[in-house]
């Protein structure tokens, strides 16, 4: 990924920055459903990215050198790590219930039906587990940075808009492991449902987004219910960045990774 400087601006700003780009510290005003907007603090060092996600209480901190995931959940004080490992356990569990005897099963049956069910069926299923990214090719200004605007549609279920910013400059290798994480286990969530076969197609479309997200409204729908989660940048800090932002609070839980127990797998996240 290519970071460019859009304007003088800008480029005085970061005038005298060293080749490794500082650490940043990211504010957000978070709102969910209409109510009182919050704050979400996120962090990006050179080895570790944390994220704050949606005011939902759920923290990630990705820790690049060891390659892992840690999931905190603040307001019921648990947590669960998720590896490399576990993603490759998840997906050998999910390309062996995709090609097990009740998943052929399946499939041979709907090869079956009358050529204008199979049609009414393809429709059905087309429209309900889509997946779809698309760059709009309309721009916004964030917090003082130029953003490109962006849709995420997943089936009728979920649909976001993203503004991302190349302007940014922040330690390059650290975002895209914390992305290529962040990416895999939303690829994971999908295809624990009807989209698994269009896991690949999600995976080769998320590469396309490039740069950090200033801002994203998220709208779920999910049996009659709607929920709409916005999240805007409103202040970057540069400089260090609390070693506590790394840690995990004394008196919290570690539980089992949620995903790996959806899955049925028997692989243990390392502490």
């Amino acid at each position: 990924m290519r970071f460019m400087l859009r304007s003088l601006a800008v480029l005085v700003l970061f005038i005298g920055v060293p080749a490794i780009a500082q650490d940043l510290t990211i504010v957000s005003k978070v709102t969910r459903d209409g109510g009182p907007p919050q704050t979400s603090i996120s962090y990006i060092s050179s080895d570790r990215v944390r994220m704050s996600h949606g005011g939902d209480g759920i923290d990630s901190i990705v820790d690049v050198k060891t390659g892992q995931m840690t999931t905190l959940n603040t307001t019921k004080q648990t947590y669960y790590v998720t590896t490399r490992q576990d993603l490759e356990a998840m997906v050998a569990k999910m390309n062996e219930q995709m090609n097990s005897p009740e998943a052929k099963k399946g499939q041979e049956a709907m090869k079956n039906l009358p050529p204008d069910q199979q049609r009414k069926m393809d429709a059905m299923m087309g429209s309900m587990f889509t997946f779809d990214v698309q760059k709009t090719g309309t721009t916004r200004k964030i917090a003082g940075y130029r953003c490109d605007n962006w849709t995420v549609t997943m089936g009728q279920f979920s649909n976001s808009e993203e503004c991302l910013t190349s302007e940014l400059q922040f330690p390059m290798h650290a975002w895209d492991s914390y992305k290529g994480f962040a990416d895999s286990m939303q690829t994971m969530m999908a295809s624990m449902g009807p989209m698994a076969k269009n896991m690949a197609k999600m995976q080769e479309q998320f590469k396309q987004m490039k740069g950090y997200p200033l801002a994203r409204t998220t709208t779920v729908s999910i049996m009659g219910h709607k929920s709409v989660v916005a999240t805007e940048v409103t202040e970057v800090k540069r400089g260090p960045i609390p070693a506590s932002a790394w840690e995990i609070p004394a008196g919290y839980t570690k539980v089992d990774n949620p995903m790996l127990k959806a899955m049925g797998s028997h692989s243990k996240s390392r502490p």
